[in-house]
């Protein structure tokens, strides 16, 4: 058994290499190009246009993600995600476009963030869900350890990359760049695609409607009562987190007269502290205190970190304290994340994979709403809507350490908690 284990991960290295290659040289793009638009929208379209074009976006995928969810079910996975990387480089060019030409046009901008929004709905679950399909499941924390990492990598070189071609030569370069870059996770994941397994022939349940698809995994997804209750504290978390480190990050800058370099800088130093994390410091917290213990410190920690970015005045104190939230959030990260895929039964992982990403893309359709309605409230004053974030992210926080069985499941070892939801949650499954 051991030497078939080891034939498996010898011969899933090349996919498995390009897969983690792909996903990097994506979300180089992504940050990029995350950065450099918000800059952009923030300069010509102020907080009103970055508040509509987060909601619209959101409440977008959240449509999206469940209804394109069977697509990684129903399909070769490796296949859907080249599909979904080739529309994510169409949409970098119109972008990229506009921005050469000098054309800030809202309507166009929100028209890309739509296709892009399709394109991610049947991306992220397909890719999501393939690593398991990769390596056995021995090696699968050390393969979830080294996707965690490359996609620290990418978070924090993007933002950066993103802040030099801004201050060198503004958004037409920067978007430029992420265009080019979306192109090489294109390629990437198009050599993923032939090197991974062969796509096996379609199993009997998959021919079944669509309609059918969707319930399946809505039913298993919300039938699960402790990734029922995980899924929903962390949402609620990511309210009041992504607004103080994403659409509110450019107004306080520039209240603090401070120059698009500081913009890309501060995503730097966030997927520093990410990176930081996990090269050892999140595991030996981890060993040191235990799972729970480790994560309750993490989120106390984050949260004050996030009242502080409000207060603080310094440009290198905001630094210091977006590095701290990111070796949190690697904390965070590696709690659980091997037990919940090992959990899932194979035939449900893109349509729960989903249900998840759908979920928080729900919360990020609540976040800009929510920081809109307090800049209005409180007259635009960031240093109050920063505690208040601060305060809210505290709360849920509290809650996801309450959610019932999780001291429990964390736990078991990988072999007790494979298919783990599906032997305690057998009703959510019925039929399967």
């Amino acid at each position: 058994m051991q030497d078939d284990g080891t034939m498996l991960a010898d011969r899933s290295v090349p996919a498995l290499r390009r897969l983690l290659l792909g996903e990097w040289l994506g979300l180089l793009a992504s940050s990029a190009s995350q950065t450099s638009l918000s800059w952009w929208m923030a300069s010509h379209g102020g907080a009103a246009d970055l508040a509509i074009y987060g909601s619209a976006m959101a409440l977008c995928s959240v449509l999206a993600m469940p209804l394109l969810s069977p697509l990684g079910d129903r399909l070769c996975k490796a296949r859907v995600v080249c599909g979904a990387r080739l529309g994510l480089v169409l949409e970098a060019l119109l972008l990229a476009g506009l921005a050469h030409f000098g054309h800030y046009a809202f309507h166009w901008i929100c028209l890309c963030g739509l296709a892009s929004c399709l394109a991610n709905a049947a991306l992220l679950p397909a890719q999501a869900s393939l690593l398991p399909e990769l390596v056995p499941a021995a090696q699968l924390p050390q393969a979830i350890r080294l996707r965690r990492r490359a996609q620290a990598l990418g978070s924090l070189l993007g933002p950066a990359l993103a802040g030099a071609a801004l201050g060198l030569r503004g958004s037409s370069a920067s978007l430029l760049l992420s265009c080019g870059l979306a192109v090489a996770a294109a390629a990437a994941a198009w050599r993923m695609s032939a090197s991974a397994t062969p796509c096996r022939a379609l199993p009997p349940r998959s021919r079944r409607p669509w309609s059918a698809e969707l319930r399946a995994g809505l039913r298993a997804k919300w039938g699960i009562e402790l990734d029922r209750w995980w899924t929903l504290c962390g949402a609620l978390m990511m309210v009041f987190f992504q607004p103080a480190t994403g659409m509110l990050l450019p107004l306080r800058l520039q209240a603090l007269g401070l120059s698009a370099g500081w913009f890309g800088a501060c995503g730097a130093a966030l997927s520093a502290g990410l990176l930081i994390g996990l090269a050892g410091l999140a595991d030996a917290l981890i060993l040191r205190l235990d799972r729970v213990r480790a994560i309750a410190l993490a989120v106390a920690l984050c949260g004050l970190a996030l009242g502080g970015l409000g207060l603080c005045e310094q440009a290198p104190g905001l630094l210091l304290l977006f590095a701290l939230i990111g070796i949190c959030m690697s904390v965070t990260q590696l709690v659980g994340q091997t037990h919940r895929a090992l959990a899932v039964p194979d035939a449900f992982r893109s349509r729960m994979a989903a249900a998840q990403l759908g979920t928080a893309q729900l919360a990020a359709s609540l976040a800009p709403a929510l920081a809109g309605f307090l800049l209005l409230l409180l007259d635009a004053s960031l240093p109050a809507i920063y505690l208040i974030m601060a305060g809210g992210f505290l709360c849920n926080g509290l809650g996801l350490l309450l959610i019932p069985e999780l001291r429990g499941f964390l736990r078991l070892d990988h072999e007790q908690v494979r298919d783990w939801y599906v032997r305690r949650y057998p009703m959510a499954f019925k039929g399967e």
